[in-house]
């Protein structure tokens, strides 16, 4: 079930990661997109600049046509995706059947995206 939120989110940082957690990437300025097998953290709009809009859903209900900025593998042992921000805030979360599940990630703008939609499967 598709489900979406708007957050002003600290560090304009969001997380992608399974229920239990994951190893978080290191973060350099030159990207707006990092990842590690179990980890994903893509950046959005400066929090002081506005909000951003999250959507977290099957992939089949929110692609949008547009080639997404991540297409990939994320390991999911606890079964449930989590989106959070850096203080560790879950924001969305839906659970998935394997322990390795598809991610895909579209953004509405290459820099400082105010649209962050997030597909499983």
């Amino acid at each position: 079930m598709r489900q979406s939120i708007r957050i002003r989110p600290l560090n304009s940082i969001l997380f992608i990661e399974d229920v239990e957690g994951g190893q978080v990437p290191e973060i350099t300025r030159n990207e707006r997109l990092w990842f590690t097998p179990s980890c994903i953290c893509i950046g959005c709009l400066m929090e002081q600049d506005g909000e951003t809009e999250v959507t977290l859903g099957a992939s089949n209900e929110i692609d949008i046509g547009a080639p997404p900025v991540f297409d990939g593998q994320l390991e999911t042992p606890g079964r449930e995706v989590v989106v959070s921000t850096v203080e560790g805030k879950k924001l969305l979360c839906m659970p998935v059947s394997e322990i390795r599940t598809r991610v895909r990630i579209w953004a509405n703008r290459a820099i400082e995206p105010d649209r962050v939609l997030v597909g499983l499967g």
